[in-house]
């Protein structure tokens, strides 16, 4: 498990485990249906403290692998569903918390060519037998490398930025 590769369920179990905690997993029979068609990209808009993160901190407990969930998902209105079990922990998953890269206006110039090192760094760790030749830095470039020697390709699930940065008036 890493920080953006197959990131695990910690952060849904922190969820799961709370007083607060409201199911929503009805969302990955959604994403399950969706799947491998040409709705597959899926925009979650709410305002600010509406669970989007909880939501893909849920999706990548139900998706990633490297854990082990089915006990976080015991109860749930997802785990009902007859496809349910074909995903859960099936998958290779990019988690990327876009407030991580952004922690002021400066960053802005960066944050991509900080995002596309981060996550390549740890795809040579969890890939090696893949990634050795990948010498240009680009994302794109190594996983399309790793996706033609395993067959495999990767969900990306994205927690958009809820701030807004407020520049200085002169």
């Amino acid at each position: 498990m890493g920080t953006y590769v197959n990131p695990g369920n910690i952060a849904f179990r922190e969820a799961v485990n709370s007083m607060i905690y409201i199911d929503k997993s009805e969302l990955i029979l959604y994403t399950n249906r969706v799947m491998n068609t040409q709705q597959k990209n899926i925009c979650v808009s709410r305002p600010r403290c509406f669970g989007k993160s909880m939501s893909a901190d849920m999706l990548v407990a139900y998706y990633s692998k490297g854990c082990e969930s089915s006990m976080l998902f015991s109860g749930k209105k997802a785990e009902k569903d007859s496809a349910f079990i074909s995903h859960l922990n099936q998958h290779n998953v990019i988690r990327l918390d876009i407030q991580r890269f952004l922690e002021t206006e400066n960053d802005l110039d960066i944050f991509i060519s900080e995002i596309e090192r981060r996550v390549i760094l740890e795809l040579t760790n969890c890939f090696p037998e893949c990634t050795n030749n990948i010498s240009n830095g680009k994302l794109k470039t190594t996983l399309e490398q790793i996706f033609a020697q395993t067959g495999n390709g990767f969900i990306f699930i994205i927690d958009e930025w809820d701030c807004v940065f407020r520049l200085a008036k002169d």
